[in-house]
């Protein structure tokens, strides 16, 4: 059972009305292959190069079994927090029990897809990590992340894992780039090993 702690809980199931997570196997066994391509990265530092920093407010959209989500909340520290966002409740209920484990008070839970239910302009960086090409409806996210974030702000896009399956690196890169790129709303500013960082810009419709 999830707790209460779980991040504008009503908001979060009317949203989750429109999208379907995967079935509880088919979530198991992402988890395991994703505990494998775990084991060859270095997500502490995925995590920096993202400029997460002390104090950051975090969105870790499709943060799964959390392993970006808990090492992202030791460096933000108390003054930070980390909204951990999965549309899969078992998802959810494994952030629950680590932040219990860990005993963190700066990770707060959202069960939801697209829709964060988040104040505009509160996020300094939106990781999304081996996510953005499982994603149906990105012109969508895009769109609910450029509200979240402030100016300025960055979305992280790292795709070394169960995303890299759906497209080759270069292809990769290039749609990417065209996708947040559109319209002037973001501009790639960093390319650093895996991390393609993009900025919000002031947008002009």
């Amino acid at each position: 059972m999830m707790n209460e702690n779980i991040f504008n809980i009503d908001y979060c199931l009317l949203n989750m009305k429109k999208e379907k997570p995967v079935t509880n196997i088919h979530f198991r066994m992402m988890v395991n292959v994703m505990s494998v391509v775990k084991n060859i990265r270095n997500i502490r530092k995925e995590i920096i190069r993202s400029k997460v920093k002390e104090g950051s407010h975090v969105l870790d959209y499709g943060c799964g079994p959390g392993f970006s989500t808990i090492p992202a909340a030791k460096i933000v520290g108390s003054l930070g927090v980390i909204y951990a966002l999965d549309i899969h409740p078992f998802a959810i209920e494994i952030i629950e029990k680590k932040i219990k484990k860990h005993g963190l008070t700066n990770v707060k839970p959202i069960l939801t897809g697209n829709g964060t239910g988040l104040p505009d302009e509160s996020i300094d960086v939106v990781l999304l990590f081996n996510v953005i090409f499982m994603i149906e409806d990105q012109e969508k996210l895009i769109d609910e992340l450029y509200r979240v974030l402030k100016i300025g702000g960055i979305i992280s896009v790292v795709n070394n894992g169960l995303g890299s399956k759906f497209k080759n690196r270069q292809v990769a890169e290039e749609s990417l780039t065209e996708l947040f790129c559109k319209n002037n709303r973001f501009v790639l500013s960093e390319e650093v090993k895996d991390n393609l960082n993009f900025t919000k810009q002031i947008h002009h419709p």
